[in-house]
């Protein structure tokens, strides 16, 4: 059997049997079959390949997101840090606002209470010079009239040629009474003085018209409420204020009076205002020092030098209204006058 190969140009027959077309057909059959075997195993592993991606891909993106998310979680800390941080910042800023604010506070009212010890003690200084004035003016009438009454029993000696006496010597001796008299109280006017303490002469005397002007000038401010803090480790300090809450009575003024316990250190009478007071507050607060202060009470003004709703101690008085309500607080501690 002749065939004929196309596509060789070579003219040159080639010549096959039926086995040997039979043994190609099987080769090829095999060959068919290995190249059969070889795309499923390719295809295999292809898709083998594409599902392990696939699976290595999800967990990639789970482990991506998980990243991203605790990413976020922590920004979002931060950024909540960051705020505490400056809220905290803002906090430590206001106190220390406050703190120097207290200290100025406390400074200022260091130094008005310096300044009223230094008066208390000028006042005393010019009261003890007044009471020795006094005295040396009582010594010089006292031997004033001594010598008066030397001189009438001597004249009233009888003598033979003794003429009758001409002057009586009882009205020398109250004429002399009369005129010790009015030294002193010439002597108490002169002296009497301008702020701290009176003289007992002129206090009896003094007394209703200075309680007459403290009234006549705090009646403007009718209603506004005070308290009234008295300290009970100072012995003046009840009759101190007991006078001042009377004033206060009859300008028609709302005063409540509370004993201070465990508190110590304050001198003369101060007034507080609360922080945030309407003027008409701090008006009225003014008025009262300068009208204390004209009636010899040791008085200034000054702010409470912490929140107004905290003291120390204790306070022993009325339960209602609470110690912390009035706008104004009048504190008497030594030496109120």
């Amino acid at each position: 059997m002749t065939i004929t190969v196309p596509g060789m140009r070579s003219n040159k027959l080639v010549s096959m049997d039926i086995d040997q077309l039979r043994g190609w057909a099987t080769f090829m059959d095999r060959a068919m079959i290995v190249s059969l075997i070889a795309t499923v195993m390719a295809v295999a592993a292809l898709g083998i390949t594409t599902w392990l991606s696939f699976r290595f891909s999800g967990a990639v993106r789970v482990h991506e997101h998980a990243t991203i998310d605790r990413y976020k979680s922590m920004e979002s800390h931060s950024v909540r840090l960051e705020q505490e941080f400056s809220a905290a910042r803002e906090r430590a800023a206001a106190l220390e606002q406050e703190v120097s604010t207290a200290r100025g506070r406390t400074a200022s009212l260091e130094q008005e209470v310096s300044v009223a010890q230094a008066r208390a003690v000028a006042l005393e200084q010019e009261s003890a010079a007044a009471r020795e004035r006094a005295a040396a003016f009582e010594l010089a009438a006292r031997e004033a009239s001594e010598r008066a009454a030397a001189a009438a029993r001597e004249s009233t000696a009888p003598t033979e040629t003794a003429r009758a006496p001409q002057f009586d010597a009882a009205a020398i001796r109250q004429r002399l009474a009369d005129l010790g008299k009015l030294v002193r109280e010439a002597t108490a006017r002169a002296v009497k003085p301008t702020q701290g303490e009176s003289t007992p002469e002129t206090a009896a005397a003094s007394r209703d018209r200075q309680s007459s002007s403290i009234v006549t000038g705090l009646r403007r401010y009718a209603g506004t409420k005070a308290a009234v803090f008295v300290l009970d480790q100072v012995s003046a300090a009840p009759a101190a204020g007991s006078t001042i809450s009377a004033y206060l009575g009859d300008a028609g003024w709302a005063p409540q009076t509370w004993t201070w316990t465990g508190v110590a250190g304050i001198f003369g009478v101060v007034v507080l205002i609360k922080e945030g007071s309407d003027p008409a507050t701090y008006e009225a607060a003014s008025t009262l020092v300068e009208a204390l202060r004209s009636t010899g009470f040791n008085a200034a003004k000054g702010d409470w030098p912490a929140d107004w709703r905290r003291y120390r101690g204790a306070l022993d008085g009325p339960q209602t209204p609470a110690p912390t309500e009035a706008p104004i607080r009048i504190v008497i501690g030594a030496k109120p006058r």
